[in-house]
């Protein structure tokens, strides 16, 4: 049986800046094994962002449950998902017109997953994310973020070219959130680990031994998913929050070993960068010749 939660919460900067959330969610559940779920950050930077990020969430959903149903193959569903992505461009800038604004105010990202019988069928355009919990008890991100070398986001509207599609089997569950929430998932220390996905925290988030909707009713579950991401500081997530979890019970999981779930040892990790940048930016200090003098 599949069992959810969505959360989409004003970030500590709107906040404090008295600017409207700008993200925007929406999941809908069609089969006993099979729903639906889209997350949709505005760029803050444009006027109608969070006018187009509803447009995305809920358009894109109303558009795939109206043209998919239990029988649909993988390739019919990853049609009506591109499909669904040009159908939510196209009521963005007929929003626009409509409001006599230019288009480019109307700036958004789009993460869409269907999930049906633990396969994941997605599509991605900006910098919102996905990741999945697999059948192994693994964590793994299933998208990218689309960003420019300066960081800059391509939005919805840079089109197709830009859009990422795919298919994930075995997965129990699936994560969707904007780019705040998602890289809480991604800490710069743990970049180039072996390990690079803080598990601990995707465990808590994700799996049916946390969330534990066979005691907890889905609304209790709900509420206490958002007492805990309302309860994030904002020096460590400024910006909106959204996050959808989806996961079907009826999926077995098996679990790797505890240390795959333990939180890392952040103060070791932030000596490890420490030294390595201090390597780099003074090699002068660190090389051969000055390995050889202290040896002297």
């Amino acid at each position: 049986m599949i069992h959810y939660y969505g959360v989409t919460q004003q970030g500590a900067y709107h906040i404090r800046n008295n600017i409207i959330c700008q993200d925007h969610h929406a999941v809908k559940v069609l089969g006993e094994h099979f729903s639906v779920a889209a997350v949709a950050d505005g760029l803050g930077s444009e006027l109608y962002s969070d006018v187009a990020s509803k447009i995305a969430a809920e358009k894109s959903i109303d558009y795939v449950c109206q043209n998919i149903n239990e029988g649909s193959s993988a390739e019919d569903i990853i049609k009506i998902i591109k499909d669904a992505f040009s159908f939510c461009l196209n009521k963005i800038n007929n929003k626009a017109k409509e409001d006599g604004n230019d288009a480019d105010q109307y700036d958004t990202t789009l993460a869409l997953a269907v999930y049906r019988n633990g396969i994941v069928y997605f599509g991605n355009s900006g910098d919102s994310g996905i990741v999945v919990m697999n059948t192994d008890g693994t964590f793994e991100p299933i998208t990218t973020q689309q960003r420019d070398q300066n960081g800059c986001v391509f939005p919805l509207y840079f089109g197709e070219e830009k859009w990422e599609f795919g298919v994930h089997e075995n997965a129990a569950s699936v994560f969707l959130a904007t780019d705040g929430m998602y890289e809480t998932l991604f800490p710069y220390l743990l970049k180039g680990e072996n390990i690079s996905i803080y598990t601990a925290l995707a465990n808590y988030m994700m799996s049916s031994e946390s969330l534990n909707f066979s005691e907890f009713s889905d609304e209790d579950v709900q509420k206490r998913m958002e007492e805990f991401i309302g309860g994030i500081p904002g020096d460590q997530v400024s910006d909106d929050k959204t996050v959808v979890v989806m996961l079907d019970q009826s999926v077995s999981v098996s679990r790797q070993p505890d240390e795959y779930y333990r939180s890392p040892d952040w103060a070791a990790l932030k000596k490890k960068r420490d030294e390595e940048y201090k390597k780099a930016a003074y090699p002068h200090l660190f090389g051969d010749n000055n390995q050889q003098t202290e040896e002297n």
